[in-house]
């Protein structure tokens, strides 16, 4: 569940610098008089933003029967578009208290905000700048996910008064939906299958809290999950997956996980030696 937030953040973070958006700026003036507040305001509002992206493993593994050859993983045609009105991001520039200055940037993501993965295959790899080789065929087909509205707060600089560089504490309206999951076996031809996954606070309420920190450490990027879902009545988050299909056999049925509390939990993101 986390990894399919990370997919999330990661993917709107990664469509910024590309074509075919509109971005809107406002110097300080302007600003103020729309806010009150000095600073800087962007808009970025993706109609259908496309892209490739290729990571290079340049020593493989030797774990087990593997032959430790360069290997890459492809994903083709990752796309995003966002939800009505675009993505807005406030950046303002404070000299804090005691001296420390600091960058605060917050971004909000709206509703309906839609993430295609793109198809996942492996590859050899020659190195960046190269055609990847014997692409295998797809190992995660492409799915979609859909996120309601999330707000997140970003500090850089000397300081960071709100504890961590990434403060991500909000309800996203109607939990995130995630269409067409499979999962494939490429030597059999088969695949694990779901049409739909849910993930919502289990209290029924039909959103999903989360209130997460990111800090990059020795050890990587960390990020610590101190609320995911609900706290009172059914705790934790409900999943909800439909048409679960092992292979061509025929369907499980709908499957539903109740009160998965994952509270306290910490995901650390590094390179591997």
């Amino acid at each position: 569940m986390k990894g399919f937030k990370k997919l999330a953040l990661a993917s709107a973070i990664a469509a910024l610098p590309v074509s075919g958006f509109a971005m809107e700026a406002m110097d300080d003036a302007a600003l103020s008089d729309v806010t009150g507040q000095d600073g800087l305001s962007l808009n970025i509002d993706v109609p259908a933003s496309t892209m490739d992206i290729i990571i290079h493993d340049g020593d493989g593994s030797t774990a087990g029967s593997l032959t430790g050859v360069a290997g890459a993983l492809v994903i083709n045609n990752m796309s995003l578009s966002t939800g009505a009105g675009g993505i807005d991001v406030d950046i303002d520039a404070d000299g804090g208290a005691t001296g420390a200055p600091v960058l605060n940037v917050a971004v909000t993501i709206p509703t309906g905000t839609t993430i295609n993965t793109g198809d996942i295959q492996v590859a050899g790899s020659s190195g960046m700048g190269n055609a990847v080789t014997n692409t295998s065929a797809n190992i995660l087909d492409s799915m979609s996910i859909t996120l309601g509205q999330v707000d997140l707060n970003i500090q850089l600089g000397s300081a960071e008064p709100q504890g961590s560089m990434i403060v991500l504490d909000t309800a996203i309206t109607n939990g995130i939906t995630i269409n067409n999951f499979a999962l494939n076996d490429a030597s059999s031809g088969e695949s694990i299958s779901v049409s739909q996954i849910v993930m919502e606070d289990a209290d029924g309420s039909g959103n999903l809290t989360v209130s997460m920190t990111g800090d990059v450490e020795t050890s990587g990027l960390a990020l610590t999950f101190s609320q995911l879902g609900a706290t009172a009545g059914t705790v934790g988050v409900s999943l909800q997956m439909s048409s679960v299909q092992l292979g061509t056999a025929p369907a499980i049925g709908d499957i539903e996980i109740i009160g998965l509390n994952l509270n306290g939990t910490t995901v650390t993101i590094a390179g591997k030696n």
